[in-house]
């Protein structure tokens, strides 16, 4: 007899499939649709079910069939090529967790050439969390900008999200980022590379672009950034479509 419990690999497929969010409006909290209803037939085939949020899945279990596969033929994300989530959390969060190191007090924990990469404020008791990891070409893959969430859908195998906690994962087994809120922390958990520079976030050690810190709580003051990467006086410009031929671009910093 089949479980009621969608195996983990169909789960994934449907995510994927879907962008990994609603097929009608993106939302990333899912449920999976059976569009020959359970009742009719008890399987798990992918090509006759959909990844849907609570209420579309309400919605199209009392439509026809044909809605819901049109449905599925060009889902929200993946015609707009975006993921979009929001992080909560009901704790007292105090500190950000890079792998194994604390930062407690800074606005930044980690930057590059200037560009914020990790941060986080605390706003009427609750964690506000920042995150900017560019592409190749220093777009971002994945930004966080006060709890708001977006990644690009085309560049990840799976993303698993809850409304506090997300997984990104590139291929199978193989985990790009992490982000916790289930406990009294913000934690963050990852490995990836900015131009050649290895960050790797672990409960074992943290390599932040080079150097090596492990198991260390860092303590500063709002505004501050802990840990900055790049030369004296030169500051990244991220690119943007507002540029005639957008791409990085590396300034220098004129004292006054």
């Amino acid at each position: 007899m089949l479980s009621r419990t969608v195996p983990h690999q169909v789960a994934q497929h449907l995510r994927a499939e879907a962008g990994f969010g609603c097929a009608v409006c993106g939302c990333p909290i899912l449920e999976y649709h059976h569009i020959i209803p359970w009742a009719e037939h008890k399987h798990y085939d992918v090509d006759h079910m959909v990844a849907l949020c609570r209420n579309h899945h309400q919605e199209l279990g009392k439509q026809r069939k044909d809605v819901s596969y049109a449905v599925k033929r060009a889902p929200f994300n993946i015609r707009r090529k975006r993921f979009k989530g929001y992080l909560v959390t009901n704790k007292e969060s105090q500190a950000l967790v890079l792998g194994n190191t604390r930062f407690v007090g800074f606005t930044h924990a980690v930057s590059y050439y200037g560009v914020p990469l990790f941060g986080h404020q605390i706003v009427e008791s609750e964690i506000r969390l920042s995150c900017f990891i560019p592409n190749k070409d220093f777009f971002p893959e994945v930004e966080v900008v006060g709890n708001n969430l977006s990644a690009m859908t085309d560049d990840f195998w799976d993303i698993e999200f809850k409304s506090n906690y997300v997984k990104f994962r590139r291929r199978k087994g193989e985990v790009f980022l992490e982000i916790d809120f289930r406990g009294d922390d913000a934690k963050i958990k990852g490995r990836f590379e900015i131009e050649g520079r290895e960050y790797k976030f672990s409960p074992s050690r943290c390599d932040f672009g080079g150097p090596r810190i492990e198991s260390l709580t860092l303590q500063g003051n709002p505004g501050q950034t802990a840990i900055g990467h790049g030369q004296n006086g030169i500051r990244l410009l991220r690119p943007n479509y507002a540029m005639r031929v957008p791409r990085v671009t590396y300034i220098q910093r004129y004292p006054f």
